[in-house]
């Protein structure tokens, strides 16, 4: 058989294979996934514009130039050629500054961009399953790290981005007034682009190493302040003082080490960009210029060696730059990773029949898990029955409610989820349409920031508030003693309700609506006495589908039949994503 020559090389234009990542002794990161390309859409434009900036400031500087010698042939005194000479250069110098402010927006404007497109991605995949970054890490990349990213974008890119062709033009120039005025400019460039090799390596070492420090210091800030309540029942407030004082000071001390090498950075971009004029005067003192030539390369090198001043500054912020990418990059392609893998779970559960009709006749509910579940063993159930889920493993009835609801990935199986309520495949429909089926209350329910009256009708924002006091009275909940009602604000999380009540209103939330299917998890162990008898008399009366995991007291109460699960097996359970052989965002920022 002749082996076909194509087959055996990739095709022209085909993406190389990325090399995996490797955290290497140093705390570097070799061969991090790369961020999404910056040239995309509006900002090529935008890139454009400041090149053409940077053309622009160079043209001022030659016309500059040109009026500076155009004065030396005007006589002594006050003439007509000085004073035209004069008012181009206050007019450059006004144009010169008019280019400077519109470089800033368009720089702003591409940084904001980039970020806010970064930004929608992490906090996109904080809400898809999968998702177990702490919250202080997430808050960290979110703010820190992005940061990083913006200022590198709009005070890295885009001064180069003007930079480099205002240098060019100004070299252009000096090699139009004399060759070794260009040269006498290029060679602190030079010597302080091969400096700067050096350098920027050790600032990138540091830099890693101080945003992992803080990292590690906001997780630990925020863990802390989450278990306040913890650590002063238990007495551990001045231990938790005490770690966090050293963490603190290690920062402090980290930090006063890198501003040494940062230091050097921008002392060589001031040196350099002192010494480009100072050797351009020198240089043309040498080749014994006149002094309307002298002065004009001097004042064309003062305009290029404003980007020069800001050298230093810039690779930093590539540093910088490159310490978040070795913790976005992979951040970003675990997030790219998951939500790919949510639509294939999603796309191949759409394309599941709908089940047959049972004997007894249609059933409101149907709830195939792989997994979970056996095959010929899916949950079924009609109007008014009531299922207490069971399980070796007290975890798997908790993970398929967190299904049913996409909270949890699922296992790395072929076999879809079948998930039917009301006739309806969950994985075709919309969210809106899922939550007129399916109402969830979990004990340690977390509300989001917000009035009560928001809360209670977060699930169902289309029903009239009319209903709100029906549903209030049926789970015993009085707003009425709190200081503004129903317009009282929730922070952090639910206060100033107390646990009791937070688990009232997670339930009248669920209620809402009366959706078919009503899932229940543990909700019983966050109410009082009151609140269960509560929980019983509702649920015992509910028209729809109750599925539940929590007690078997409530259970026999309920009259509730078992649905029994099967414990859950290894890779079941969403594992921690791995960057260079640690977990994602472990140590890190």
């Amino acid at each position: 058989m002749r082996r076909d020559r194509g087959a055996s090389r990739p095709e022209r234009g085909s993406i190389r294979r990325e090399r995996e990542p490797e955290l290497q002794a140093n705390g570097l990161l070799k061969n991090p996934p790369p961020l999404p390309p910056l040239m995309r859409g509006k900002r090529r434009l935008w890139l454009t514009g400041l090149v053409l900036l940077g053309l622009g400031q160079a043209a001022l500087g030659a016309l500059s130039a040109w009026a500076l010698v155009t004065m030396q042939g005007a006589p002594a005194g006050m003439s007509p050629i000085l004073l035209r000479a004069l008012l181009l250069l206050v007019l450059t110098a006004l144009a010169i500054g008019a280019l400077t402010v519109h470089q800033r927006v368009l720089a702003e404007k591409l940084g904001q961009d980039y970020v806010h497109q970064l930004r929608l991605t992490l906090l996109g995949d904080a809400l898809t399953p999968g998702h177990s970054t702490s919250l202080g890490v997430t808050v960290a990349r979110t703010t820190n790290d992005l940061s990083g990213v913006r200022n590198w974008v709009s005070q890295g890119i885009a001064p180069l981005t003007v930079g480099v062709p205002l240098i060019l033009g100004s070299l252009g120039t000096l090699v139009v007034l004399h060759p070794l005025l260009a040269l006498a400019m290029a060679v602190p460039l030079v010597v302080l682009g091969l400096c700067l090799l050096v350098w920027a390596r050790t600032a990138l070492i540091k830099t890693r190493r101080m945003r992992r420090t803080r990292g590690r210091l906001a997780s630990r800030i925020a863990d802390t302040v989450t278990a306040s309540e913890g650590i002063l029942a238990a007495g551990g407030s001045k231990r938790e003082l005490r770690n966090l004082r050293e963490a603190s000071g290690n920062l402090v001390e980290i930090a006063v080490d890198r501003a040494e090498t940062v230091g050097t950075l921008r002392a060589g971009g001031v040196v350099a960009s002192t010494l480009t004029t100072l050797l351009v005067a020198a240089a043309g003192i040498y080749l014994g210029q006149s002094p309307g030539v002298t002065m004009a390369a001097m004042a064309v090198a003062g305009i290029a060696s404003s980007p020069v001043l800001e050298i230093g500054r810039i690779v930093e912020y590539r540093q910088t730059h490159l310490a978040a990418r070795m913790v976005l990059g992979p951040a970003l392609a675990g997030a790219e990773q998951r939500r790919r893998r949510a639509e294939e779970r999603r796309r191949l559960s759409a394309e599941v029949e709908a089940p047959r009709p049972v004997e007894s006749g249609d059933a409101l509910v149907h709830l195939h898990l792989p997994g979970l579940t056996a095959g010929d063993a899916p949950l079924v159930a009609g109007p008014r029955d009531r299922v207490r889920l069971v399980s070796e493993d007290p975890r798997a009835p908790q993970e398929l409610l967190r299904r049913v609801l996409e909270l949890s990935p699922g296992p790395e199986l072929a076999a879809p989820d079948s998930v039917w309520v009301d006739g309806q495949n969950l994985r075709t429909i919309g969210p809106k349409r899922l939550r007129r089926l399916v109402g969830h209350a979990a004990a340690g329910t977390v509300f989001e920031r917000g009035t009560v009256g928001r809360a209670l009708r977060y699930r169902r924002p289309d029903l009239d508030a009319a209903h709100d006091q029906e549903i209030l009275d049926l789970v015993g909940l009085d707003i009425d003693s709190l200081p503004r009602g129903g317009r009282t604000p929730l922070r952090r999380g639910g206060e100033p309700l107390d646990r009791s009540d937070r688990a009232r209103l997670a339930l009248a939330r669920a209620l809402y609506g009366t959706p078919p299917l009503l899932l229940i998890d543990g909700l019983e162990g966050d109410l009082d006495d009151d609140g269960r008898r509560m929980l019983d008399r509702v649920l015992s009366t509910y028209p729809g589908v109750v599925v539940m995991a929590g007690s078997g007291q409530l259970a026999q109460l309920l009259g509730a039949r078992e649905h029994r699960l099967h414990a859950l097996q290894a890779g079941t359970m969403p594992q921690r994503e791995t960057v260079g052989g640690r977990p994602d965002g472990e140590d890190d920022d």
